[in-house]
């Protein structure tokens, strides 16, 4: 009895798994067929094998359809029609290109969509007309073409490379490697003359070295002479010019003093102009001569004084070589 229970139970149990198993499939394929999608077509010209009805369609990576028909089309029997079914919240749009793409090692295949930009226009389509996505042809499909035109490249390559080692060359390259060999033998031959051109090389290059130390400190003590120099040169302009500059305001100083008494001189003769008239023609004359000479001696003055300003330490120190008479 408690051997027949336990059948029945387990029997129970699998006719409720599989009653459940059922209606979860039938509640599926009712929210498959409620739900809204928009169909279009793909052309391709390349094989499509390893794509079945049901392979997904997949935009940029997310499945958003699945394929509901294949054939061959009607009016060009070069071209693979096959039709896919989109969820309606993903509409294509203009630039959006289909190609295939391997799902995996089992050789299934699925094709992927992408290409368009923000801002593209949606591709208007239906069940009754659907629109065609162009197409371009799989990764896969472009190495598999490219494959004769490498083979073809490769075997010229093979022959290109067949006549480099013709008879003439091979003995050419055996002559070239023979030369290689003896010059080999001749350098290990001279091993320890070409140590000693290395050890001769390296003790000049220690001289060159030195060489140029020594110069360099050559060319700092001319540096370091050619400083003090024009600090020299400096200290002895800036003594004359000091010294000029005192010798100017003396002067300006004396001719300052020439022209008052001038000045005066000038006024005394206006005022007694009366009683030099009677005074006798000869000391007149002197006292003329003499406030002449005085007038002379003041513009000579300020002329020196002028080019001194004009010329500074240059008037001071400025020598002319005299003219030696050869008579």
């Amino acid at each position: 009895m408690d051997s027949k229970g336990s059948h029945f139970f387990i029997g129970l149990f699998v006719i409720f798994g599989i009653t459940g198993i059922f209606a979860t499939g039938v509640w599926l394929s009712r929210q498959d067929s409620t739900e809204k999608t928009i169909s279009y077509e793909i052309h391709f010209e390349e094989s499509v094998s390893g794509l079945n009805i049901g392979s997904w369609v997949s935009y940029r990576g997310i499945r958003i359809g699945s394929v509901i028909f294949m054939g061959i089309k009607p009016d060009n029997p070069q071209l693979v029609l096959v039709r896919i079914s989109v969820q309606d919240d993903h509409q294509l749009r203009q630039g959006d290109v289909a190609s295939l793409k391997f799902g995996g090692i089992t050789g299934s295949s699925y094709i992927y969509i992408e290409g368009a930009t923000p801002g593209s226009k949606v591709i208007q389509s239906s069940d009754a007309d659907p629109a065609v996505i162009p197409s371009h042809k799989s990764e896969f499909e472009q190495v598999v073409q490219g494959v004769p035109e490498l083979i073809s490249q490769s075997t010229v390559l093979v022959q290109r490379f067949a006549n480099i080692l013709n008879q003439d060359n091979q003995e050419q390259l055996q002559s070239i490697l023979t030369n290689v060999n003896a010059i080999s033998t001749s350098l290990a031959d001279q091993n320890e003359n070409i140590s000693g051109m290395f050890v001769t090389i390296q003790d000049a290059a220690t001289e060159f070295k030195a060489l140029s130390i020594s110069l360099n400190q050559t060319i700092t003590k001319v540096d370091t002479l050619v400083t003090r120099l024009n600090s020299t040169v400096d200290g002895v302009n800036d003594l004359i010019t000091d010294d000029a500059k005192h010798l100017i305001n003396e002067w300006k100083i004396t001719a300052n003093a020439l022209k008052t008494l001038t000045d005066s001189a000038n006024d005394i003769l206006a005022a007694n102009q009366d009683s030099l008239q009677e005074f006798s023609q000869e000391g007149l004359n002197e006292f003329v001569h003499f406030l002449q000479e005085a007038r002379v001696l003041v513009a000579g003055l300020s002329r020196v004084v002028d080019r001194i300003e004009s010329s500074g330490a240059r008037f001071l120190l400025d020598q002319h070589t005299p003219e030696i008479n050869p008579d």
